[in-house]
């Protein structure tokens, strides 16, 4: 397994895991949203918005790629300065490669990388009722639960660690 920094060429592969993971890990109406956080990555003059990506300073997407050289997964976050905290941000595995240790991986990446750029913020993310589970067994704590906060069948979780 190889963990790298996202590139354009990566954009449909990383599509692919998104469909191969709706809807139940992702509403489809998440699906623009999506594409444009990819297309941000290596573009930052074009815009990217959602409710929780404000006074933004930084964001960072990788690709998990497995023994093969295919993409399975991809994950990310970003810095918000006020409140001061590291969000975790698309994180998903292809729904064929779920369950290989891939999930865990990228979490624990991300978060070395969060402690050692930014070690004085709060990790923070919102996940569904699907994943909450496997982010509290990494240490994660539910601070905020919105029934359907993602979609008709999606609840939100909020969480920190």
């Amino acid at each position: 397994m190889k963990i790298r920094k996202y590139s354009s060429k990566d954009i449909e592969s990383c599509m692919k895991i998104f469909e191969s993971n709706c809807p139940k890990y992702f509403d489809k109406s998440e699906h623009s949203l999506f594409e444009k956080w990819l297309l941000h990555q290596d573009d930052t003059n074009s815009s990217y918005s959602s409710p929780t990506y404000q006074n933004t300073l930084q964001d960072n997407y990788w690709v998990i790629i497995n023994e093969v050289g295919n993409v399975v997964g991809c994950a990310g976050y970003y810095i918000s300065e006020n409140p001061r905290e590291a969000r975790l941000a698309w994180g998903m595995i292809h729904s064929e490669h779920q369950g290989k240790g891939y999930g865990k991986a990228i979490y624990q990446f991300r978060l070395e990388h969060i402690k050692a750029n930014w070690p004085n913020y709060k990790i923070t993310l919102g996940t569904s009722q699907h994943t909450f589970p496997f982010y509290a067994k990494m240490g994660m704590k539910v601070i905020q639960h919105i029934p359907q906060g993602y979609g008709s069948e999606l609840d939100r979780f909020d969480m920190e660690l």
